[in-house]
This record gives structure tokens, sequence and C-alpha cells, in this order.
């Protein structure tokens, strides 16, 4: 806002002037009633926000308790009709939507520092970052599960600070 350009509220400002202490102690409590009435309209639009997106919070509640019970249902149904199974994933199509059950990779609980060690004893410094750090992406691309173990299989030797977590199936509704 430009300093040299004062906007002034719509008031009738033709004749009156502020020429008093009883007009100026007027003017000060016309501009205390003034924002008085901001504030308490502030505090009704506030609590009006509040209560609004409480009722949001409680539909978004809903619809996922509702949705979490229908999807429950689509799966019981799914474990008992034939569906379609690839390497990937087992699905089952509807006219308005598939039933998908994924399958997904197994969760590696790591110690890096183990890794790295075991690694640079190795000999395999490509999977090692100069940090050091461990360039799990790459090594998780040539190493394979056995049970909770993480097996190198070049040598056959399970990695120590590694292991494999099996994970159960997604099941996933499409719409």
């Amino acid at each position: 806002m430009n300093p040299e350009i004062i906007e002034t509220p719509e008031v009738e400002t033709e004749g009156f002037a502020i020429d008093s202490d009883q007009k100026a102690e007027w003017a000060l409590r016309k501009i205390r009633e003034h924002k008085a009435d901001a504030n308490r309209m502030a505090m009704v639009c506030n609590a009006e926000i509040e209560r609004y997106e409480q009722i949001k919070k409680e539909a978004a509640d809903k619809c996922a308790r509702d949705c979490a019970y229908l999807e429950s249902l689509l799966y019981a149904y799914f474990l008992n009709v034939p569906h379609k199974a690839t390497k990937t994933q087992e699905s089952y199509k509807l006219p308005t939507g598939t039933l998908k059950q994924k399958a997904r990779e197994p969760e590696y609980v790591r110690s890096d520092a183990e890794i790295i060690a075991w690694l640079n004893d190795q000999g395999m410094k490509d999977f090692v970052e100069v940090k050091p750090s461990l360039k799990w992406a790459d090594l998780k691309k040539v190493i394979t599960a056995n049970g909770e173990t993480a097996i190198y299989p070049e040598t056959g030797e399970i990695i120590p600070g590694v292991k494999v977590v099996e994970r159960d199936p997604v099941f996933v509704v499409e719409v």
C-alpha cells in the first residue's frame, strides 16, 4: 500500500471534522466498535470453518470405514471365484472394475554398516559408494532371498546385516 494514499471507509466526510476532545473520543469509540465487529465476525467464521472441517473429517473417516468393509467383502468373494493369475498378480474382472491381489517384493531389514564391511572384505567395491554408503538398489538386484537370509548367488555366501521379511500380497480394488 502506498503510504501517501490513505484509504478511508465509506463514511460521510463532508461537513464533519474532529475539532474537540469529545469528537475525538467519539471517533475512538467508533474505531473500537468497528474492530470489535470485525473480530466477532472473524470468530463466527472461524467457528464455522472448524465445524466444516470436523464434518469433512467425519465424512472421510466414514468413507474409509465403509470402503474398507466393502473391500473386505470383495476380497472374500475374490478368494472364492476363479481368477486370472500371472507371476506378479491375480485378477478378476467385473464390468465396473477389477479385483486384484498384487504380489509384493520382500522387505529387507538391513544394517548398511555390516553390509559395507562384508562388501569391502569381498572386494566388491562396485556396490559401495565412496562415502562409504551402501548402493542398496544395485546390490538388491543381484542377491536372492532364502528364507530370512539374503544370499550372494556368485559365491553362495549369506550376506550379514540383511534380514528378509516376507510380506503378504496387497489387495486392490480398481474402479
